[in-house]
């Protein structure tokens, strides 16, 4: 009995361990430089981005589908969960999502196939496919 509790207290200081160290590597929030240091620019970048990628002539999910294309070829995953995200918000089925990643897929080149990847990463996770 006394192994069993000796060994159950190892476990538990080593889980704790863990565990703190984990916390230690949490990401933390960054200060937003740009936000702070130019406010004005800022908030105009802001107003742009949400006249471009909002709903104009062109709806909102056919531009967060272009985003999705645009995201592959530029093989920026964090910009492609955005898209993802924001195009099955907008309406956008798995299918075309899809479509789209095979778009930045052929104009990217194989180079892009990791990136594609975490596409339909997001969508499992979204669960479109």
């Amino acid at each position: 009995m006394h192994r069993i509790r000796t060994t159950f207290v190892i476990l538990a200081a080593l889980c704790a361990g863990v565990a703190a160290q984990a916390a230690d590597k949490a990401p933390a929030q960054k200060e937003d430089l740009m936000g702070t240091n130019d406010p004005a620019f800022t908030a105009q970048f802001r107003d742009m981005y949400a006249t471009t990628w909002g709903e104009g002539a062109i709806p909102k999910k056919y531009k967060e589908l272009s985003g999705v294309s645009i995201s592959v070829v530029e093989r920026c995953e964090t910009c492609l969960r955005f898209h993802v995200r924001n195009a099955k918000n907008a309406g956008a089925s798995g299918k075309e999502v899809i479509e789209a990643l095979r778009i930045g897929l052929l104009t990217g080149g194989s180079i892009t196939l990791p990136t594609v990847r975490v596409g339909y990463d997001e969508l499992k996770a979204l669960g479109a496919i």
